[in-house]
């Protein structure tokens, strides 16, 4: 069993809390990881690119001269690929670029990020992330000077923390995720990942399976 201090917003430790050590020892995986981020981004992406083609394009259907005798190519109507204007061939059409990827595998590539961040001491417990004021300065000198922690964060809380979700989408280095909604690219994203102590124990609860 591993152990990580639980700490307050002044940086005073308060107790000690047991990490499973099916989480803690998880070997590192790059491969597995480098599949999830590839799933992931897939999936967010929009697929929203499109083309018209020769039905969609302004114009007629009229046959533009006849076909023989003209000493010109013979030719149909002006929406043809061949003419400027005309319509596309083989464009692009909106789809989805997401993939089928297990369900077992993507929670295997977040325990190897989690359990490296660890072994790193890039993680921090704090007893409790609820804070009384939304402002983003007031977060932001918690997060640097109460608790000593520059570069990108990201603040995971168990359930809804209004406040700290208000307080930190305004500052680009900060970023608030449920513990349940967290993804591998947010671990990977991120120099620090500071989780509340509930958050923790059920990280760890599902990680650990």
């Amino acid at each position: 069993m591993a152990e990580i201090t639980v700490r307050n917003w002044k940086n005073e430790a308060i107790r000690s809390l047991s990490i499973d050590s099916a989480l803690a020892d998880y070997p590192l995986k790059e491969h597995l990881i480098y599949e999830a981020v590839c799933a992931h981004r897939a999936g967010a992406r929009r697929g929203t690119h499109k083309t018209k083609n020769r039905v969609e394009v302004s114009g007629g259907t009229k046959k533009l001269w006849r076909q023989k005798h003209t000493g010109r190519a013979r030719m149909g109507d002006n929406r043809s690929p061949l003419w400027r204007h005309g319509g596309t061939v083989h464009g692009p059409v909106p789809r989805s670029y997401a993939w089928d990827f297990p369900k077992r595998m993507r929670w295997n590539a977040i325990k190897s990020a989690f359990a490296q961040k660890l072994r790193e001491g890039s993680v921090l417990c704090l007893d409790d992330l609820a804070i009384a004021s939304t402002k983003t300065r007031d977060l932001e000198a918690a997060v640097s000077e109460g608790l000593g922690i520059a570069g990108k964060t990201l603040l995971v809380p168990e359930g809804e923390e209004r406040n700290l979700e208000l307080a930190a989408r305004n500052n680009p280095r900060l970023r608030v995720v449920r513990v349940l909604g967290v993804s591998i690219v947010d671990l990977l994203d991120h120099d620090t990942v500071i989780l509340s102590e509930p958050a923790l124990r059920r990280l760890s609860e599902v990680l650990a399976r």
